[in-house]
């Protein structure tokens, strides 16, 4: 009976040792926070304002500078998808920080129009010239 108790627990602890596999590496969750909000850009991005590039060629270009590969983007998104609370933590410091970047680029362009308005006097000039030329005609 002994022997018997002694096989049933070696079975359950080798199978126990057995069913606990080792988590695969995955990426730092800043990391993985920081790559999944410059995607979620390039995938919300006009294809024009890409150039030469395509969508994927940019996708690619993120995982170049951050020196990973999509494979392990993909695991780790996996990975960290399967806690959903934390995850959707995650989801909401990647919209804020969306939210961050599209107010600096509003920014960014309130600034450019407002350096680049025309002022009264060189509107009363255009004028002046559009009706110079109509004169003319």
């Amino acid at each position: 009976m002994k022997r018997t108790a002694n096989i049933i627990l070696l079975s359950i602890a080798l199978l126990t040792a057995l069913g606990c596999e080792k988590e695969p590496e995955i990426m730092d969750e800043e990391l993985y926070k920081t790559v999944l909000t410059e995607l979620s850009i390039v995938n919300q991005m006009d294809e024009e304002l890409f150039g030469e590039k395509s969508r994927l060629e940019k996708r690619e270009d993120i995982f170049s500078h951050y020196g990973i590969s999509e494979e392990l983007f993909e695991l780790s998104h996996e990975i960290y998808q399967r806690d959903i609370d934390a995850q959707m933590e995650r989801i909401r410091d990647v919209q804020d920080r969306l939210r961050t970047e599209r107010d600096s680029v509003q920014a960014a362009e309130r600034r450019y129009r407002d350096a680049n308005r025309p002022d009264a006097d060189s509107i009363r000039r255009q004028i002046r010239d559009r009706r110079d030329l109509e004169d003319i005609d």
